[in-house]
């Protein structure tokens, strides 16, 4: 089963969450961040050097704190299937996507983050998002 999106629950509940944007690349930092106490914690990499492989030790480092949970929501550089994709694959639940300005753009987005036959996300099989293929329920319920 995947694991429980506390951001998305909440904002379905309507219930009030502070966040904090972070615009710093560092594991270190981002586990400082969410042991302060936000609810949520935007990852950036539109106007950072961040990639996969630098934001997988940031959320790492977000969901080790465990005595009040932060979310991770990451922010994509751009609203493109193949960064949608990988960052999703790394397990990020929440995404802000960057520059939609239409409904297709929209309806990319979403297209993006959705298996088939619902959308065009990539199958990856045995991914963090996951846990390397031992939660046989994430594709049923990754949406």
């Amino acid at each position: 089963m995947p694991a429980r999106n506390a951001f998305k629950q909440a904002l379905a509940a309507k219930q009030a969450q502070i966040g904090c944007w972070s615009t710093l690349n560092s594991p270190y930092i981002s586990e400082l961040m969410a042991g302060a106490g936000f609810d949520w914690l935007l990852l950036d990499t539109e106007h950072t050097p961040n990639d996969p492989a630098l934001m997988i030790q940031q959320l790492q480092a977000v969901q080790s704190e465990r005595d009040r949970p932060t979310s991770a929501v990451v922010r994509p550089p751009w609203n493109d299937a193949v960064m949608i994709k990988q960052y999703l694959d790394i397990g990020a639940q929440s995404l802000l996507l960057p520059f939609v300005q239409d409904r297709a753009e929209a309806e990319a987005a979403v297209a993006a983050t959705r298996y088939a036959p619902r959308g065009i996300r990539g199958m990856g099989g045995t991914t963090r998002a996951s846990r390397f293929g031992r939660d046989t329920q994430y594709v049923a319920k990754a949406a």
